[in-house]
């Protein structure tokens, strides 16, 4: 089937199974629900008290991935959705994601990150199992509930570096409009707790703030009101198999990731680095998630002056002074790549994606914005998934990396 059939199937399906949960529930209650699915913006007064405008719609910039054919970086403009806070009231929410379920838990109103109507775009979650244009299936979570007033800083994928620093913190700019911010509760995601960097990244933006780390599972959660500031940087989580990734599906603001590299180097601190700078950086990962040639690409770097570094070896401040003090850097695209926002202007870099990745935009435009002269070795993939196993030819990333460090370096 192709994106239109699998989706007017999964809509006949979600439809169906919707029947057969409600009949369930006068027995027994049902360990999952179909609900409907509806774009936050269209909330209704009953379960939004007020909205706050910060900024009008406007246009992202985004650059493309640059390669050596490239003679110049191109780039294109995306439109971003506006910047509002709502304050909410008897919804359920839940920290792993940007939905809000109304507590008959008959509707779903999520934060809509598409632009057109293509049927393109999954929002799953953990506990958004699936969806189709108009439905979708959630969890049915029992409901805990807190007399009081807090601020939901949930997201997608709030395990992960990038998203967690790009995509969530990026919304403490605009704790100062929200009435009386600094003792409202803070929600974050309790995954975010059991990762160091990520807590003391969180304490870079918070350290004066009262946090409540709470867990996506078994659990949905209701306040006396709930503040929500829609993303300023976002992209599309996932897309249908077979479609190529394109880079109007990320948003990103300027001036946002100047304020996360700002914030970030007035909370660095000297004495929690405990490493050496290194000048040629080639980052590895002890993960075995998408294995590649490795060894073999290692040892022809090497033979240039690169070290091997693990960032997740390395405290939050060692990452950012490493970055900050390196003049080259290579590796696979990947999250570690969020650390380019730290980079000196002028250093140069070589990462690699596949080709099903299409204009995969994110790490190209962090490196244009702060300076970092970054370029991409694209390599062939005949079949489809984002996530396989792959091998780099060697002879022609050599040529790459020659070139990388043969590029003249800018007078001062």
């Amino acid at each position: 089937m192709n994106a239109k059939e699998q989706i007017e199937h999964l809509e006949k399906e979600l439809k169906a199974l919707r029947k057969k949960y409600y009949i369930k529930s006068f027995f027994r209650k049902a360990k999952r629900l179909v609900t409907d699915f509806l774009p936050l913006d269209s909330i209704p007064s009953e379960y939004c008290t007020e909205r706050i405008m910060i900024s009008n719609k406007e246009e992202s910039e985004l650059f493309l991935p640059k390669t050596f054919d490239t003679i110049t970086q191109a780039s294109i403009k995306a439109p971003k959705n506006p910047i509002e806070i709502f304050a909410l009231q008897n919804v359920l929410c839940i920290p792993n994601s940007t939905y809000f379920l109304d507590l008959k838990k008959e509707k779903i109103y999520y934060e809509r990150w598409h632009d057109d109507d293509r049927i393109t775009y999954v929002y799953n979650t953990n506990n958004l199992l699936q969806h189709s244009i108009t439905l979708a299936k959630v969890k049915n979570y029992k409901e805990i509930y807190y007399d009081e007033e807090a601020i939901f800083m949930g997201g997608t994928f709030t395990f992960n570096y990038y998203h967690f620093l790009v995509d969530i913190l990026s919304k403490v700019e605009y704790f100062k409009y929200i009435p009386d911010a600094k003792n409202k509760l803070i929600i974050i995601d309790e995954d975010v707790q059991k990762v160091e960097n990520l807590k003391d990244l969180l304490m870079f933006f918070l350290k004066d703030y009262k946090i409540a780390f709470l867990s996506h599972e078994k659990n949905y959660y209701r306040f006396k009101k709930l503040w929500h500031i829609t993303s300023n940087n976002y992209a599309v989580p996932n897309i249908m198999p077979g479609m190529t990734y394109e880079a109007g599906f990320t948003k990103l603001s300027k001036s946002s990731l100047q304020y996360l590299r700002k914030t970030a180097f007035d909370n660095l601190d000297l004495a929690k680095v405990r490493i050496q700078p290194v000048k040629r950086i080639f980052i590895s990962r002890r993960s075995q998630y998408r294995k590649y040639n490795e060894e073999e690409i290692l040892a022809l770097v090497q033979k240039h002056g690169f070290e091997e570094v693990f960032f997740e070896d390395l405290n939050i401040h060692e990452q950012i002074y490493l970055v900050n003090n390196a003049e080259y850097i290579i590796g696979p695209s990947g999250a570690a790549w969020t650390n380019v926002l730290f980079a000196n202007a002028g250093s140069k870099g070589l990462s690699w994606f596949s080709s099903v990745w299409g204009d995969f935009a994110i790490f190209s435009t962090l490196a244009q914005q702060v300076g970092f002269d970054l370029y991409f070795y694209i390599y062939p993939q005949d079949y489809e998934g984002f996530h396989e196993d792959y091998r780099l030819d060697p002879e022609v990333f050599s040529q790459y990396l020659d070139q990388l460090i043969n590029i003249p370096k800018e007078a001062d």
